[in-house]
Formats: structure tokens, C-alpha cells, sequence
């Protein structure tokens, strides 16, 4: 007993020690995201990869290409954050399987993905951030191509703040694309985080919307003429019939 109780210890001991923050290197060649060969930490594999706890941390850097949870591995966590950079994607795919990530952030041109030939679940609440973001250069979420799709009453928080200055026109920002099917109760979509403060030169709203059997988080945004604009215009064309009449 005293041994079997040492071996425990000791496992777990072990297993506490490898939570830390892995930073994707793609050495491997494979693109696959539980190959620990992908993985450093400190600079230098580990031999693990980020689901060991739910301490762990991942990063994803800019122009990463497809990094894909492979189809063998049924389990996707307990990772604490998985931070995906511009120019990335992660596709997180299985046979039959949970997911079990705190949070994930977005950053400028990324992508996440969720698909399943057979059953995808939700293990956890998680969040969405997308940081600081505008129309040309934003994150996005696609949850469609997905037999079953066990959302299992859980929560999405969306996080993030539009920067209204960058807009121009109008148009709309397309943020998630989500399976309206779901399975162990519907998912709840939690869209008070996502900071879109409207001003006298851009109005906007985010709206969620479901069509097609799709649901989807978007953001529909128009600017609006300064007045002062339409008044000097006003001006100008009064200046000028002034001059011809002289003429």
C-alpha cells in the first residue's frame, strides 16, 4: 500500500511539474497538434504536448499554416488557453471526442475550427477573444461541418473590441458560423464581452442570427456623414452661384 501510494504521488508530482506554456514550432513536419515534437518549452520540446493540465498554455504564432488535432486523439485538453496567431488556423477535428479548453484567443487574421465525421463535444464553458479588432482583420469560428455536435448546454463568452476608427462605409463582420443542431442541450452564446461602442460617425450591432441551419455572431456596422460635412458642401455651391451671378 505504502508503495502503490509513493507510485501515485510521484505520478502526480510528475504530472504537475509538466504545466507550462508550449509554444508551437511545427519541427515535426506533421502540422498535428499532439505531436509533442511541435511543441517548445523554454525553447526546447519537452517531450509532451499542451493537454497535460489544465495549467498549460499554447501558442499558435503568426503564419503557422493549418495545425490540425489529429482524428486519433478523442481528447482535446485541459488546457488552460490556446492563443492562435494571424495567418493561423486551428483545426480541431476528431472521430468522437470532447474539447476541454478554458479559452482560446484569436488574434488578427486567425482562424478555429470544430469538425467530427461522427460526435464532437463540448467538455467545458470556454472563452472567444478576439482582442482588438476591425472589419479587414479579424478572428472567426466555424462550427459547421459536424455530424453531431454535443454542445451540452454549455456557454460561448465572446470577448474583444472592435476598433471604430478603422471603419469606413458599411458592411458587416462575420465573427462565428455555427451548427444550429445540437445535441445535450443548446449552446449558449454569451456576446456582452465584445466591446462595440457606438459614436456619432459609426453606428454598429452585433446580432446572432440562425438561417440554413447555421447560426451565426455578427457585427453589422455604418458610418454617418458629419454634418458639418453636408453644411460646407452647402456652402461651397452658394459661394459659387454668387460668383457666376457677378460674372
Amino acid at each position: 500500500m505504502r508503495l502503490s501510494t509513493f507510485c501515485i504521488l510521484c505520478c502526480l508530482s510528475a504530472g504537475i511539474s509538466q504545466a507550462a506554456t508550449y509554444v508551437w514550432s511545427g519541427a515535426a513536419g506533421n502540422g498535428i497538434y499532439g505531436d509533442s515534437n511541435n511543441w517548445t518549452v523554454d525553447g526546447a520540446p519537452n517531450g509532451y504536448f499542451p493537454q497535460h493540465s489544465t495549467n498549460d498554455n499554447a501558442i499558435i504564432g503568426e503564419n503557422a499554416g493549418t495545425v490540425t488535432w489529429s482524428t486519433a486523439q478523442s481528447f482535446f485538453g485541459a488546457t488552460n488557453t490556446v492563443q492562435v496567431g494571424s495567418g493561423s488556423t486551428l483545426v480541431c477535428t476528431t472521430t468522437i471526442g470532447d474539447l476541454n479548453v478554458n479559452s482560446f484567443t484569436l488574434e488578427g487574421n486567425s482562424h478555429l475550427v470544430f469538425e467530427s465525421s461522427n460526435a464532437f463535444g463540448l467538455g467545458r464553458d470556454f472563452t472567444l477573444d478576439f482582442g482588438t479588432f476591425t472589419a479587414a482583420e479579424h478572428g472567426s469560428w466555424t462550427a459547421t461541418d459536424l455530424t453531431n455536435f454535443w454542445t451540452n448546454g454549455k456557454t460561448v463568452t465572446f470577448t474583444g473590441t472592435l476598433d471604430m476608427n478603422s471603419l469606413s462605409g458599411s458592411g458587416t463582420i462575420e465573427l462565428a458560423s455555427i451548427k444550429s443542431a445540437q445535441q445535450g442541450g443548446n449552446l449558449n452564446l454569451d456576446l456582452s464581452g465584445l466591446n462595440i461602442a457606438s459614436n456619432s460617425q459609426v453606428q454598429a450591432t452585433v446580432t446572432q442570427v440562425t438561417e440554413n441551419g447555421v447560426t451565426k455572431v455578427l457585427i453589422n456596422y455604418e458610418t454617418v456623414p458629419e454634418p458639418a460635412t453636408a453644411t460646407l458642401s452647402l456652402l461651397g455651391l452658394g459661394s459659387l452661384l454668387l460668383r457666376r451671378k457677378r460674372q
